[in-house]
């Protein structure tokens, strides 16, 4: 077959074509586009791409949202073969960065190179959960309380833990969040923006803790198109704690967990019991124990000094006070002799 000359340089082809050398020198390996737009998020720094916002633990610096726009865009040809593609910042306003693009790559065995510009503008805006946090969002209240008492200080500390772990860490949803808290009267009060965060913090404190959690929800518009309900989780905790002293069939026991049922120990015998279905009487807190000397010890029982009296008193020796003549151990007032109770809870 006869060859035909190139067109643009004369070189014999097969076909009358751009020879090889010719196609890969007029040829575009470089698609980019003259401007992009990313909008950013002027409070959290979160930014949209792929049509929807996403964030990282700490917001990007506009280089990189520039440098990311730009990559996102670009397109190389399809007979680029081993290419290189270089991105970078040529210059930068507050929100208008020019960002280069150089290219190297093999067209046909012939090294090309291509270059672009492309200015990019960064559009900053509210994003739609900075939006409903400024505007105090929520769909549901947990409300912690505990049955004859106040929570404790460790109750409240451990459900802001929950609250504030589900938002996050256990959820990738940017819309879940804890909205506000409130110390309030008898407890705290924990808005969420989804119920079922809010459902995830009752159900978490009461197998962490015991005690049971009532929901009820309020009809309060649309959302979507559907209906959207407020829904309150009311949780109410034991009201017996680990380390309160209660008694309990005219026994004095120490509570070391109430989650399911409640584990004590004895302080008589030292023993650990297990009740269910009791009604126990509160005698007071091992916080409320003093420490005191220990005047005598025989056999099951001791003399010491009580802290309230400053009265010598004779008290039961329990297997977990292991004391001498001058030791001193922990009493814990009571309506009669006051109580040796440990160290430790136990």
């Amino acid at each position: 077959m006869a060859s035909v000359p190139c067109p643009e340089c004369g070189a014999p082809t097969s076909a009358g074509e751009l020879c090889d050398e010719c196609y890969a020198d007029r040829l575009d390996v470089l698609d980019a586009p003259d401007e992009a737009e990313v909008r950013v998020c002027s409070n959290c720094g979160s930014y949209v791409r792929d049509g929807g916002w996403t964030s990282h633990d700490e917001p990007l610096p506009d280089d990189e949202l520039a440098v990311s726009a730009v990559k996102d865009g670009v397109r190389l040809h399809a007979d680029a073969r081993e290419p290189e593609v270089v991105v970078g910042v040529e210059s930068r306003d507050p929100n208008v960065l020019r960002v280069s693009v150089e290219a190297k790559a093999y067209v046909r065995g012939y090294s090309v190179d291509d270059e672009a510009s492309v200015r990019v503008v960064l559009d900053r805006r509210t994003c739609p959960t900075c939006a409903k946090r400024s505007g105090g969002y929520y769909e549901s209240v947990v409300q912690i309380r505990a049955e004859g008492r106040d929570p404790t200080d460790d109750e409240t500390e451990r459900a802001l833990e929950h609250a504030y772990g589900i938002a996050g860490r256990d959820y990738a949803d940017r819309d879940t969040f804890v909205t506000e808290t409130h110390e309030v009267r008898g407890g705290l009060d924990i808005y969420m923006s989804t119920s079922d965060a809010g459902q995830q913090v009752a159900r978490r404190m009461t197998e962490e803790y015991g005690g049971v959690y009532d929901d009820s929800a309020t009809l309060v518009g649309e959302k979507d198109g559907e209906e959207l309900y407020r829904v309150t989780y009311a949780v109410s905790l034991p009201e017996f704690v680990p380390g309160d002293v209660v008694e309990v069939e005219g026994n004095p026991v120490l509570v070391t967990n109430n989650a399911e049922v409640l584990k004590c120990t004895d302080l008589r015998t030292g023993r650990r019991q297990t009740f269910d279905d009791v009604n126990p009487e509160r005698l007071g807190n091992v916080r409320d124990a003093e420490y005191t000397t220990v005047v005598s010890v025989s056999g099951d029982e001791m003399q010491v000094i009580d802290p309230s009296t400053y009265e010598t008193v004779t008290v039961s020796r329990p297997p977990f006070v292991d004391a001498r003549q001058g030791d001193e151990v922990k009493l814990l007032p009571t309506r009669g002799n006051p109580l040796p109770v440990p160290n430790k809870n136990s």
